[in-house]
Order: C-alpha cells, then structure tokens, then sequence
C-alpha cells in the first residue's frame, strides 16, 4: 500500500511541476516579446504610411491650389495684353499701369511654377518608394496576424493541459492518504521536490549520497524513509 502512495506521491510531485511550468509558460511565453515588437513594428511602418500619405493629399491639393493660380493669373495677364494692344489705352499712364501689372502678374506666374515644380519634384520622391513600402506593411501585419494566431494555438493547448492536469491533481490527492499528503507539502513549503529518488547511490534532490541502510529500507516500501541530508523523502 505504502509504495502505491509513494508512487503517486511521485506522480503527483511530476504533474505539480509540469502545472507550474505551464503556468511560468503562460505568463511569459518566449514568443510574446516577439509578438510585442512585431506589433510595434507594424504599428510604426502604418503610421509612417498614414502621416506620408496625409503629406502627400496635402501636397496635391497645395499642388492643385498653385496650378489654379497660376491659371487665373495667366487668365489676367492675357486680358491686360489685350488691353494693351487694343488700342483702348490712350495716355501713357495708363500704358505704364497696366504694364506694371503684367509684370507683377509674370513675377507671381514665374513664382508659383517656381514652387509648383518643387513641390512635383518632392512628390515624385514621396510617391516612388510608396508601393514598396505599402507592401512591405502587408508583410509586417500579415506576419504578426500569423505569429499571434500560432501564440494562440499554443496558449491554447497549454491552458487545455493546465486544466486536465488540474483535474488529475485532485483525483490522485484523493488516493494518497492526508498523512502523507501533509508531510509531503510541509516538506514542500520549505524545499523544492519534497520527493526524490535514489539515482546512482544518491538522493535526487540534494545529490547527496545516501547511506546503504536507507537505500535498502527505501527499496523495501514498507514505511516512509527520508534522506538524512535534505529530509525529502525517498522512493
């Protein structure tokens, strides 16, 4: 009977463990910090893309504003010209006036097709690497859509086992009788692996030697023996 208890006193320990390595492997699985950076990474390269298309709809419409002015101006330049050769014009202040204003009306025209091509220019660079980059994003979010639904799986499969073993925890307690259990968790409030097993002449736990008389008394099953060293108890 005793090394029946023993046995799954043994097995209870090993699935005690296996339950707090799960549960070290759910708090930081080794990926999440992957994960994390994978997220922040895409994060960063969509708001890159936001802003630089935010940048570009501004510089279009800024482009567009231009072009209109110097449509409309152009419209007036051409009106004075006609003004100008019409004959209409009769003193020669008048002549100077309206020629004063064409010439304004040039200087602004030249002005804003000055900055107009600056603008073309560095929307040409905005506009070239977009369709690399765009892509490269999809790669990012598709890479961390994959890395998280495989993280899922896994935390998945880990809470599953966490829960069965769970359930066989308390099953096995109950065929250990509550002596036993109760020196096994005093002996585990105070060290790791209340129970070892004699492996090449020695105890497991504190790879201490063990004297021939408590192996022989351990291999018997007949009543609990402890390591003399550690006090674990021994199986």
């Amino acid at each position: 009977m005793i090394k029946e208890e023993l046995s799954n006193l043994y097995n209870l320990q090993e699935m005690q463990n296996r339950c707090q390595q799960l549960k070290g492997g759910l708090k930081s699985h080794p990926d999440l910090k992957n994960l994390l950076k994978l997220k922040k990474d895409a994060g960063e390269m969509e708001a890159h893309l936001e802003e630089k298309n935010k940048r570009i709809h501004a510089m279009e419409n800024q482009l567009h504003k231009m072009e209109q002015i110097i449509e409309d101006t152009c419209i007036s330049m051409k009106q004075v010209d006609e003004r100008i050769y019409s004959g209409e014009v009769t003193t020669v202040k008048e002549l100077k006036i309206l020629e004063e204003k064409r010439k304004a009306a040039q200087l602004k025209v030249e002005k804003y097709e000055e900055e107009a091509l600056l603008i073309m220019e560095e929307l040409d660079k905005l506009k070239a690497d977009l369709p690399q980059e765009m892509q490269l994003a999809n790669q990012m979010k598709a890479q961390y859509r994959e890395k998280q639904l495989k993280i899922q799986q896994e935390i998945g499969k880990m809470k599953a086992e966490l829960n069965l073993l769970q359930k066989q925890i308390q099953q096995l307690e109950t065929s250990i009788s509550p002596e036993l259990l109760e020196k096994f968790y005093k002996i585990k409030r105070i060290k790791d692996n209340p129970v070892a097993m004699i492996s090449d002449g020695k105890c497991s736990g504190c790879m201490v030697e063990v004297s021939i008389m408590i192996a022989l008394e351990a291999k018997k099953h007949e009543k609990l023996v402890y390591c003399e060293n550690c006090g674990r108890i021994l199986v």
